[in-house]
């Protein structure tokens, strides 16, 4: 028997997060004001909410004690779309992303790096040594941004250990 699961709701980074959350928790409950507090929210409305879409979409289940605990389904979970920012350049009214343009700099300056080692190598040699380190420079730009963006989901108490 397959049980379908809907994870439009995690689409949200607020919903994601509180899901996270109840996945760090399982086996044990936990209350909309334990939620708030410890992933630093600003309101248990906003909270209660966000459970609530998480409870429709079959992810978690509210007790008789007002308290939600993640549903056995849920842990199957292995893979999520994380609500990420994408920087993006605009070329001609086209919307480009930062590692598309990335790569097609790097292939034209690959290429003219090959035409000139046959006219200069030990210009080409330079070229293709500035090259990669533009490149790490740029990738690594991008690595600091999505972890920092990542760190959204994380909260300041340690996780259990299972």
């Amino acid at each position: 028997m397959s049980i379908d699961i809907d994870l439009s709701p995690l689409s949200h980074p607020s919903t994601l997060k509180l899901f996270l959350f109840a996945k760090s928790c399982y086996p044990d409950d936990f209350g909309v004001r334990e939620a708030k507090r410890k992933l630093e929210f600003h309101s248990i409305s906003n909270v209660a909410w966000h459970l609530n879409k998480l409870e429709e979409a079959g992810l978690i289940e509210k007790l008789p004690s007002n308290r939600y605990k993640l549903l056995e389904n849920s842990l199957k979970i292995k893979e999520i779309e994380v609500p990420v920012t994408l920087t993006a350049q605009l070329i001609k009214d086209e919307i480009i992303t930062k590692k598309v343009f990335l790569l097609s700099f790097m292939i034209t300056a690959t290429i003219a790096t090959i035409i000139v080692i046959f006219f200069n190598p030990l210009v080409a040699a330079l070229n293709g040594i500035f090259l990669l380190v533009i490149n790490c420079v740029f990738y690594l730009e991008e690595y600091f941004s999505t972890k920092k963006q990542l760190s959204f989901y994380k909260w300041k108490e340690k996780k259990k250990n299972n």
